[in-house]
């Protein structure tokens, strides 16, 4: 018997305050998925996608507000780029799925 995996759940960033960017998570395999966004904050979260993890490219428009996306993962890998102004801290949390 085989057991497939049929989702994948990752935490992009996890209650930052400050501008930054998050380490490429691999979504390789995994064809579409929603992205969580929550906190109390005044910020920008810019979703990108790379094949190599060098070469990014922007993945739909920045998120502004506590939300919930669908996005199609198109690269083999996603990350987020936060764009910080004020508040408590943001969160972003992914599940990929086949």
């Amino acid at each position: 018997m085989s057991i497939e995996t049929t989702h994948l759940v990752g935490t992009l960033v996890d209650a930052v305050s400050a501008t930054g960017t998050s380490d490429g998570q691999s979504v390789a395999d995994f064809k579409y998925g929603s992205v969580q966004v929550s906190g109390t904050f005044v910020a920008s979260v810019q979703l990108q996608t790379s094949n190599d993890e060098t070469n990014w490219v922007t993945l739909g428009a920045a998120i502004t507000v506590k939300s919930i996306v669908q996005k199609d993962f198109y690269g083999q890998y996603i990350r987020a780029v936060v764009t910080w102004t004020s508040g408590t801290s943001v969160t972003v949390t992914f599940i990929a799925k086949r």
